[in-house]
């Protein structure tokens, strides 16, 4: 059954958003406001008389000169996210907008239908003239409904929707305001703290296979030594990963007979953990806040302050996938990873040859996701014609996805290695038990990619292990062990 959301132009959350995100169903209705209250109204004389038509087609032709409707597609959440940031945004503005156009936006909402818009509008006016195109039922455009990609004609036919009739104050509301470079963002805010919580796990898995020192995880360290919240975060979804592992004690060490001796402490990439995963989290907690504070107040063509925290979060992004390939690399070698066999071969080590190959991948990707790290603030301008401020928000957004699409890489590639450390480790220690997430991790990415033994094709593992964390499968076994991951 679907919950209810009723909203008047102030009230949408992030938690709404995150909910959408997440597959919730809402029931949407609105509540027109009578009395115009935001600072800024929106007056005859805002309107770009210049940049669209005066009515009818010259409207619809102004809005395909700036649409590049090939290439590849955004995400279609991205689409739907935009939808709910509009109907919003529209209500606060019901006295000059068309009561047709609040309709069609809010059918799309409560029938589900996901506009998909391309990712080759690199401006926030094209890419909102596309969604604009969308609504008013250009048929060769696309929509996601009920599982399935549409076009455009073929799903208004279905439905039994005609064109919309755009007023000029319609398509001048539409086409000025940022509200998917702000879908995006929160888009990219969740996927960012899928991402996070992911190399938590990654990290449980490597000290399973290292049978690690656990004491840089200490709550002691942590809490009362540096009270860092986001630190404190990592430390404990870590220690609830690995609960109750017997591998990662002394005794389990000792048993393996990969150490010199008692172990004193773990490479820099493992016991600064807590430190790093927990400042990539940081950058995304202010993304999120910041979003929060905007969600209600969209701006108009693009709000620099967002775009800032998104070059912010991508640095961070990248420090997360730095530290997740000097972690798989360490695996590669017998004693940087205490007596795994070498590249991690399973069998016949004078024939197979292991992992390198695959280890190579996740740093050349690491190289390009670097090349991402140069701020796209950087290059907001002055327009020399409008003399109006042009910020960089979208094309941040943009570059966000990217290093998303990267560091789901990497980390696939870490899951995928660490799996195959901790199958070696248990090999030898049969009757040593894993912690209650990290088996679960392992049970559940099984299902997915199996232990190498000898030399197979690598690329369909390395697609498979993508997924896997794309699509927060591990993620979502381990949470379901553990509960939510913070």
């Amino acid at each position: 059954m679907s919950a209810s959301l009723q909203l008047d132009g102030s009230n949408l959350k992030m938690e709404d958003m995150a909910a959408v995100l997440a597959g919730k169903i809402f029931k949407v209705s609105i509540v027109k406001s009578h009395s115009q209250t935001s600072e800024r109204s929106f007056q005859q004389s805002d309107l770009p008389t210049k940049s669209f038509g005066e009515q009818g087609e010259g409207f619809l032709d102004s809005l395909r000169d700036w649409v590049q409707s090939d290439g590849e597609l955004l995400p279609k959440e991205v689409g739907l996210l935009s939808l709910y940031l509009l109907l919003n945004h529209s209500v606060k503005h019901s006295d000059v907008l068309s009561d047709g156009l609040l309709q069609r936006v809010l059918l799309f909402v409560n029938h589900g239908i996901e506009p998909c818009l391309h990712k080759e509008n690199r401006t926030e006016t094209s890419a909102m003239s596309e969604l604009a195109l969308i609504l008013y039922g250009e048929e060769e455009l696309l929509c996601y409904h009920q599982g399935q990609f549409k076009a455009v004609g073929s799903l208004f036919e279905e439905l039994g929707l005609t064109k919309l009739q755009y007023t000029r104050e319609d398509v001048a509301f539409i086409t000025g305001l940022c509200c998917v470079s702000t879908a995006m963002s929160i888009y990219a805010a969740a996927e960012a703290s899928r991402l996070t919580k992911t190399a938590d796990i990654c990290v449980a898995m490597q000290l399973e296979a290292i049978r690690g020192e656990t004491g840089a995880f200490d709550r002691r360290l942590h809490e009362l030594g540096r009270p860092y919240n986001s630190q404190i975060e990592v430390a404990e979804n870590v220690r609830r990963i690995i609960k109750d592992s017997e591998f990662t004690t002394e005794r389990g060490r000792e048993a393996y007979g990969g150490d010199n001796g008692p172990r004193c402490q773990d490479a820099i990439s493992i016991r600064a953990v807590p430190q790093t995963h927990g400042g990539v989290r940081d950058t995304v907690k202010w993304l999120k806040e910041q979003l929060d504070k905007d969600i209600n107040d969209i701006a108009e063509k693009s709000n620099p302050l967002i775009g800032y925290l998104l070059d912010l979060v991508i640095v961070g992004l990248i420090d997360l996938g730095n530290i997740s390939e000097r972690r798989s690399f360490r695996l590669l070698d017998s004693k940087m990873s205490y007596g795994l066999p070498m590249n991690l071969v399973g069998e016949n080590p004078g024939f197979n040859h292991g992992f390198p190959v695959i280890q190579a991948a996740a740093t050349a990707i690491l190289a390009e996701m670097k090349l991402l790290a140069l701020p796209n603030t950087a290059f907001s301008k002055i327009d020399h014609i409008t003399r109006k401020y042009v910020c960089t928000t979208l094309e941040s957004s943009l570059k966000m996805l990217d290093a998303i699409s990267l560091l789901n890489k990497i980390l696939g590639i870490e899951m995928y290695m660490a799996a195959q450390g901790m199958d070696l480790a248990k090999s030898k220690l049969v009757d040593f038990e894993f912690g209650i997430g990290s088996k679960e991790a392992l049970h559940v990415f099984r299902n997915f990619v199996q232990t190498v033994k000898v030399n197979r094709f690598a690329s369909p593992d390395m697609v498979a292990a993508e997924k896997v964390v794309t699509d927060g499968i591990v993620l979502q076994a381990v949470e379901d062990i553990v509960g939510n991951l913070k």
